[in-house]
């Protein structure tokens, strides 16, 4: 049995000279291998460059800071409030992933434990001067119970008085939104159970139901008492939600505990069920547990989400809650990846920047300005198609998904210049709704193009900025196994390149 030629010894000098490895697995192919040696020595891929991955992360996370400083210092307010509204959507995004993502339930009632939350928090958190106006108010329909659940009292209460000032505003803020989210958990647990025995689209409707059961009950006499109806509340403080630095600081804890628990025992569990939950009980494992473990986690930060959002807004309404909001996050998830959190992010920023920057699709233009706007659009659309079949090789390269749009695109847009001066084209629409359906559209587009999204499952990692292949087998692994570097035995070092294209089935 020979190894592979020049494992552990030209190619990878410095790994060989470094641990001396590259030595001890030539000479365990030829059977005088040290296997007390070989332990010690080893080291795995994924730890030959923790040094410089954690000096990234550090610059990384000290470049975040900075700029946060400068958008919190120095940037007008419209750019503040988007920042907030990323990292509190961003929140509520990454807790729905837990169960659309990771453990592969579809769940569309995401909003009514963000309502839960929200409610929960705002009526904790309301200042004393606007619960003495709501209770003279003749419009006002919340009760005397509900008016004196409150933070503050229960500090005054119990004697805390110097957690009652302007200044610990924080501190009653994070009490009551920790209790929104436990709040919103408990339910979380309840809408867990009918997973046990519903799967598939019947499940997505029982946790759609919820979520406009929840919002409708708040508007009758049942709940009217503790939501003020439909007319809500206004007051609750906002400086909470529209700091950048809470709102990035809730969504840090966030992403810590989601990304913790995807990779721990209990997230390759949720997956192993994502996969094949059959399989997952033949090998002896609890899918209720988890299945109801993961509606709880996900509803209680989407609870405190919901605190977030009330804060944000500076109201409670049910109007804030609609099923839109649901459908904002899965189309930030489908678009980044379906349970890469990394992927979820980079979704939420492009739906956030598309909902407050996208006032001018729902301008008043002429038809003809439409009309290329749509041929800009294909173009636009082929090239993207082109170019994902030529990072993935395959062929043919002109497949209809790229020729039929661009050559649709390209009539459009010579239509609406050489058209301006019909007059068909010259009257004008204004766009309603057109930030909704332009998000729309771009999920078709990522269904169509790349339905695993734009990272897929993949998390973001310094080894794929540095084009690391960690799937493949180092040299000093490839010496320690022998069957990696030995043709016979089905290495791949020992078989063809098959670099040829992939044909498009």
């Amino acid at each position: 049995m020979s190894a592979r030629p020049g494992a552990g010894s030209g190619d990878r000098s410095d790994a060989g000279a470094g641990s001396g490895v590259g030595a001890e697995g030539a000479g365990a192919v030829r059977g005088t291998f040290d296997p007390g040696a070989a332990v010690r020595a080893y080291r795995p891929h994924y730890l030959s460059h923790r040094v410089r991955d954690s000096l990234l992360t550090l610059a990384a996370l000290a470049a975040l800071i900075l700029v946060l400083f400068l958008v919190d210092g120095g940037a007008s307010v419209k750019l503040k409030q988007v920042f907030a509204l990323f990292a509190i959507w961003g929140i509520a995004t990454v807790s729905l992933n837990l169960v659309n993502g990771v453990t592969g339930i579809l769940s569309l009632g995401h909003h009514g434990f963000m309502l839960i939350g929200g409610y929960v928090t705002g009526l904790l958190i309301l200042p004393t001067a606007t619960r003495d106006n709501l209770a003279r108010s003749a419009r006002s329909e919340l009760s005397d119970f509900a008016m004196g659940l409150s933070v503050e009292n229960w500090f005054n209460a119990l004697g805390l008085d110097s957690l009652t000032t302007p200044e610990t505003l924080w501190v009653r803020f994070l009490v009551a939104v920790l209790i929104g989210g436990i709040v919103a958990a408990l339910f979380g647990v309840v809408v867990g159970f009918p997973s046990l025995r519903l799967r598939g689209d019947y499940l997505a409707i029982v946790t759609f139901a919820f979520g406009e059961a929840v919002r409708l009950l708040a508007s009758t006499p049942m709940l009217s008492s503790f939501t003020n109806g439909a007319l809500g509340f206004a007051g609750v403080p906002s400086d909470i939600g529209k700091s950048v630095w809470w709102t990035f600081g809730f969504l840090a804890i966030t992403v810590f505990v989601m990304a913790r628990l995807k990779f721990s025992s209990y997230g390759r569990v949720l997956q192993g069920i994502r996969e094949d939950e059959i399989a997952s009980e033949a090998m002896g494992v609890n899918t209720a547990y988890h299945k109801v473990l993961a509606f709880a986690i996900s509803a209680f930060f989407a609870g405190v989400a919901g605190g977030l959002w009330v804060s944000w807004v500076g109201t409670a309404r049910l109007d804030l809650f609609l099923f839109f909001l649901t459908f904002y996050f899965l189309v930030a998830i489908s678009v980044g990846g379906t349970g890469s959190i990394t992927g979820v992010l980079l979704g939420t920023a492009l739906v956030v920047w598309v909902r407050q920057y996208g006032d001018p699709l729902e301008q008043t233009y002429p038809l003809s300005t439409w009309v290329v706007a749509a041929g800009v659009v294909l173009v636009a659309v082929a090239l993207v198609a082109l170019l994902l079949r030529r990072v993935r090789r395959l062929t043919p390269r002109l497949a209809p998904v790229v020729y039929v749009p661009a050559a649709l695109g390209l009539v459009a847009v010579l239509v609406g210049l050489l058209g301006k001066g019909m007059p068909a084209l010259q009257v004008t629409w204004q766009g309603f709704g057109m930030r909704a359906i332009t998000l729309s559209l771009l999920l078709m587009a990522i269904m169509i193009l790349r339905p695993v999204g734009i990272m897929g499952r993949r998390e973001f990692t310094w080894a794929w900025v540095f084009r690391q292949r960690l799937d493949e087998p180092t040299e000093d692994e490839r010496a320690q196994d022998a069957w990696l570097s030995n043709p016979a035995l089905g290495g791949r070092a020992g078989t063809a390149d098959g670099g040829g294209d992939e044909v498009d089935p």
